[in-house]
């Protein structure tokens, strides 16, 4: 028995910027360095980003891209004044979040055929947006699901937090066969932008955006989406290459040049491992689902597992379209190989700060029979997967 999706939703808000927009607004808010307009622009066209939809402030961003006097006056009094509290931003940013985690899970529920009063199990995500009590009681109200709902929140695991959190759904369908799991994640990046930017926070302003994606899944081991097991390492020599703090001003995040080298070199070993013992090779996905991190992060994934350009063709779409938005990213790049009916096995992918890998196997369950039919053969058993690698 094992998680099965039965239904998938995301959303994002209905503002957005396109990349040119956003770079126009970076030239402004950098002022007249020269060593900064540069950097902007090389690093705006690298991104692969057409848009990004943000919920937090689209009054004071169509402020900034006017041309006129009082868009310059705005970003100088903006970069003097320095950046909003952490506290200030946040109020900004809850609204926004319920809408989005109740807009999405709607549509799993709808997808799934299922009633919000039959969901037992209610798992959030998020590390941009948080208090208690916070979303999960809202969609609690707003969906009308049972008082009673069993609730297990994931935070501060940013862009990785997904297959954590299908990790906990997974052991929830596989250990009550009657539970109903709804798992809503969202993020609201545009709350953290960093409105006097140094040379460090130029890439996350440059990439992040926002949106939300839920599930809703059973243990049912006769669906083809199925989220057979997970697996995870973490890297112990980066941990200083991939960080988020909760700063005065938002989260502090540190992306470093360093990660997609780090991603050539571990991430082919822990993957055959980790697939070895489900009886399975990297030739022997068939999809594959890969947060798009950015375009370095991709390239970086597709040369370590040697996949061709179509292998990673979702994760491209997603990036282009929407951007990075954290935690939901790879939903959107699942939801859409679901819809396309994309081949099964696929492999989930995301990586996050420490920096750590966490992956999803999903095949349907005669897939796995067969494999394990295959291993006795074979003289050898199925092994179970560990939840947790660690490489050095």
């Amino acid at each position: 028995m094992a998680l099965s999706l039965l239904g998938m939703g995301t959303a994002v808000p209905k503002d957005f910027v396109s990349q040119e927009q956003s770079l126009e607004i970076a030239r402004k808010l950098v002022g007249s360095d020269p060593s900064l307009h540069e950097m902007l622009e090389r690093l705006y066209p690298k991104t692969q980003i057409a848009r990004r939809h943000i919920g937090v402030a689209p009054k004071l961003v169509s402020t900034i891209l006017d041309r006129g006097a009082i868009s310059s006056r705005l970003a100088t009094r903006l970069r003097e004044d320095g950046n909003p509290t952490t506290v200030a931003r946040l109020e900004n940013a809850s609204e926004v979040a319920n809408s989005l985690a109740e807009e999405a899970a709607r549509q799993a529920l709808a997808e799934s055929g299922r009633t919000a009063d039959e969901v037992t199990h209610l798992i959030t995500v998020s590390s941009t947006v948080g208090s208690a009590p916070g979303v999960d009681t809202e969609l609690i109200q707003r969906l009308g699901l049972p008082c009673t709902v069993e609730r297990t929140n994931v935070g501060m695991m940013m862009c990785s937090a997904a297959i954590n959190g299908l990790r906990i759904a997974n052991s929830f369908a596989t250990a009550d066969p009657s539970a109903v799991v709804l798992m809503c994640v969202w993020e609201i990046c545009s709350v953290h932008y960093d409105l006097d930017p140094q040379p460090k926070k130029l890439v996350s302003n440059a990439i992040f955006a926002d949106g939300a994606a839920a599930l809703v899944g059973i243990g049912d081991s006769n669906l083809d989406w199925r989220v057979e097991t997970s697996g995870g390492c973490l890297v112990h020599s980066s941990r200083d290459n991939l960080r988020v703090a909760i700063g005065d001003h938002g989260l502090d995040i540190r992306l470093s040049s360093k990660v997609p080298g780090l991603i050539e070199e571990h991430l082919r070993p822990l993957v055959d491992k980790w697939l070895a013992e489900s009886g399975l090779k990297t030739h022997d996905i068939r999809s594959w689902a890969v947060h798009p991190g950015g375009p370095k992060i991709l390239q970086a994934t597709a040369g370590a597992l040697d996949l061709a350009d179509q292998d990673l063709a979702a994760s491209w779409e997603v990036l282009e379209r929407y951007g990075n938005m954290s935690s939901p990213t790879v939903l959107f790049v699942l939801e859409k190989l679901r819809r396309e009916e994309a081949p099964l096995p696929c492999v989930a992918i995301a990586y996050g700060p420490g920096m750590t890998v966490e992956l999803a196997l999903i095949r349907p369950e005669a897939h796995a029979a067969g494999c394990n039919t295959r291993l006795a053969s074979e003289g050898r058993k199925p092994q179970p997967v560990a939840a947790s690698q660690k490489a050095a």
